[in-house]
């Protein structure tokens, strides 16, 4: 017996059904939205911070044994000079850098200690700098931290999180609030108002 053959009608039909549900996908994905970037900064205003470790003055050490990293907090003398809260706003001019460095190990990988028991740094694996002028912070939108601007770079300068790339920064710096200048620490107890 032989079999019906397919209308051509049916046959383009069906065709075009088959094209349109693989495409389909397709065409979704371009009618949705695109995500759009967070408003941030265009030009890197907060720059390097050359001979930090010698000029700035280090507001506190957290080693961070699990990971086997040493965080520094490091401030330039504007910043070191701001002992509490109600010195706040940080003047215009204030740096600060958080460095992370990795920490040296023995043969068998057990971290080395100082002579206060520490975690003893190696390399820096990066610097994350916020920078306070006026007018700054004003391309974050509605993430602005008053007058900040933040950048990541390496230990050679180049960048890690450029600025453009820096509102993740800016909306971490939001949860410290207005009331800290945006700043979580300083130079002042975690928990201290005054």
């Amino acid at each position: 017996m032989k079999s019906n053959p397919i209308p051509a009608r049916l046959r383009i039909i069906a065709l075009t059904a088959c094209c349109f549900w693989l495409a389909s996908p397709l065409l979704l994905r371009g009618a949705e939205p695109e995500k759009s970037t967070p408003p941030a900064p265009t030009k890197d205003r907060v720059g390097f911070p050359k001979h930090y470790q010698e000029k700035f003055q280090v507001l506190r050490t957290v080693n961070k044994e699990k990971e086997q990293k040493v965080v520094t907090v490091y401030g330039n003398g504007l910043v070191a000079a701001i002992t509490n809260s109600s010195q706040l706003p940080y003047p215009n001019g204030s740096v600060i850098v958080m460095e992370t460095a990795s920490t040296l190990s023995d043969a068998q990988g057990k971290p080395l200690l100082d002579e206060r028991g520490n975690l003893r740094k190696d390399k820096v694996l990066g610097l994350h700098v916020m920078r306070r002028e006026k007018n700054f912070g004003e391309a974050y939108g509605e993430n602005r931290t008053g007058e900040w601007e933040y950048v990541e770079y390496r230990a050679d300068g180049s960048h890690l999180t450029p600025p453009q790339e820096s509102a993740s920064c800016a909306e971490c710096h939001v949860k410290a609030g207005a009331k800290r200048d945006f700043v979580y620490r300083g130079r002042f107890p975690a928990n201290a108002d005054k």
